[in-house]
């Protein structure tokens, strides 16, 4: 197969045209998800603990890392991938083919131009937003038509939609990053649930990218880190994307240890819990449920020198 590679340079300019703040440290780029929280890409790339350097990723604004690591570095999780270069219905599970094939019927799906998404992308954004309980936030269009405007002139970055009787009833946004394509973005529009446009949308985009060879796999992202998200994973899996076993990791800097650890990061979650911010309590949640749950770094190495012996 005749892979395209796309450089990770091109979505790190992406990400510094959104405001993110991104660091090459170890042939491997960083960036802040949010504030203080930072992360790995290419993210179909694991690293060993025992390579991160937390002083030179997190530096002074940073507060924790979280990455994929092998296997025992962390806890175990999963990334959703599909690398079937012969994708076609036999990959679907039995229920997701016919919400596939009456989405197609239903759908006109085609890539589209991130131009077509400052007109009509917008209202999708707030509809998914509104469905999963999530606030919409006040500098909505503002976020977004700055990033159209940044995915648009980043290679490997490419948009497809789906039509129902001319209005955009779902679109989804893919960056290609060496050989993978990340499907980052899935939005679509609450009136026209009924007719499957991400069903037929996801079907027709993995369609095309795996048979294409530009691509070695398309991936949906790692496991969150909340809990909840069951019927999402379901989705992937019944549209044939499978889970790739790997470690998730996180790392808190040094000077926050003595006030975030394995004994305080429940009380802040409830602490966060009170101030009434449901989405970054779920987080904090989880993401104090994995750092008790991972070996230490001191358990990491014993374990290495017990297999070396």
């Amino acid at each position: 197969m005749s892979t395209e590679y796309v450089s990770a340079e091109h979505y790190a300019e992406f990400l510094e045209r959104l405001g993110h703040r991104v660091r090459r440290v170890n042939d491997l780029y960083w960036f802040n998800t949010q504030r203080g929280v930072y992360t790995s890409f290419p993210f179909h790339r694991s690293i060993s603990c025992s390579e991160v350097s937390r002083a030179e990723i997190l530096q002074k604004d940073g507060l924790l890392l979280r990455y994929g690591c092998p296997e025992g570095e962390g806890v175990s999780s999963f990334r959703m991938l599909c690398s079937n270069p012969d994708y076609d219905f036999p990959a679907l599970r039995s229920r997701t083919r016919t919400q596939v094939r009456r989405g197609l019927e239903s759908c006109r799906v085609e890539q589209i131009d991130f131009s077509l998404l400052h007109r009509r992308g917008l209202q999708l954004n707030e509809d998914t937003l509104i469905r999963q309980g999530r606030s919409v936030p006040a500098d909505l269009e503002r976020y977004w038509t700055g990033f159209y405007d940044a995915a648009q002139r980043t290679a490997g970055a490419e948009a497809w939609g789906a039509f129902v009787d001319g209005d955009l009833a779902a679109y989804l946004i893919s960056f290609a990053i060496e050989d993978v394509a990340n499907m980052t973005i899935v939005r679509s529009s609450t009136a026209h649930l009924g007719c499957y446009p991400n069903n037929a949308l996801v079907f027709r985009f993995l369609q095309e990218r795996l048979r294409s060879g530009r691509v070695r796999c398309v991936s949906y992202g790692y496991q969150s880190v909340q809990s909840g998200t069951d019927s999402l994973d379901q989705f992937k899996s019944g549209m044939g994307f499978v889970r790739d076993a790997v470690d998730q990791r996180i790392e808190i800097a040094t000077w926050a240890r003595p006030v975030l650890n394995r004994l305080t990061l429940p009380a802040v979650a409830r602490l966060l819990g009170l101030a009434g911010n449901p989405e970054q309590t779920a987080k904090i949640r989880g993401i104090a449920e994995w750092y008790r749950q991972q070996p230490t770094h001191a358990e990491i190495l014993a374990r290495r020198a017990k297999a070396a012996a």
